[in-house]
């Protein structure tokens, strides 16, 4: 895994757009398969509430034809993409500084909250107006993380591998005590 993880990182490094197209053609598919699992299990709803069968089947359809404009322009679901992660930013921005503001906690974690509600809103904010430019900025955060992941990831397994190898031959052969 460790080894995976820094082969796909360097790979997001070196082609972070191909990566992102990558990424729009997933969320195309995804869209596609989650409309069609839609449509299929919406004829096994109750029939009451009424509405409730044709607005399933109708979610399907959008879903699916979402997915099928997302394959042909991938472009278009990245800057969706872009503008989910823009809004749930802020979103979580508002929802620190509303906690942070809150009477119950300590000036520690006032702080904490209201300066990670502002940088968060600010990066939703620069998401939301260059959204092109951040996708392609988080991609290469991405891959840098992964290399980092893999390179702990090997440590790990080197460092276990070691330990099982050093504590293997001192309990078995050593000489019973007296008694």
């Amino acid at each position: 895994m460790g080894i995976l993880s820094v082969v796909l990182g360097v790979l997001v490094l070196v082609w972070p757009k191909a990566t992102l197209l990558v990424v729009a053609i997933t969320f195309g598919l995804q869209l596609i398969v989650a409309g069609a699992v839609r449509l299929s299990v919406s004829r096994d709803l109750p029939s009451e509430p009424g509405w409730l069968k044709p607005v399933s089947m109708v979610l399907g359809v959008l879903s699916i034809i979402a997915g099928i404009i997302c394959l042909f322009r991938p472009g278009t679901s990245l800057f969706v993409i872009a503008i989910f992660i823009a809004a749930g930013w802020i979103a979580e921005g508002i929802a620190a500084l509303a906690q942070g503001f809150g009477s119950d906690r300590s000036t520690g974690a006032r702080v904490f909250l209201i300066v990670s509600g502002v940088v968060s809103i600010i990066a939703g904010f620069v998401v939301a107006v260059f959204p092109g430019s951040s996708l392609v900025l988080l991609a290469r955060l991405a891959g840098i993380m992964l290399i980092l992941i893999g390179i702990a990831e090997l440590v790990t397994a080197f460092m276990a591998r070691r330990a099982a190898g050093t504590g293997a031959g001192t309990g078995s052969t050593a000489a019973p005590a007296p008694a």
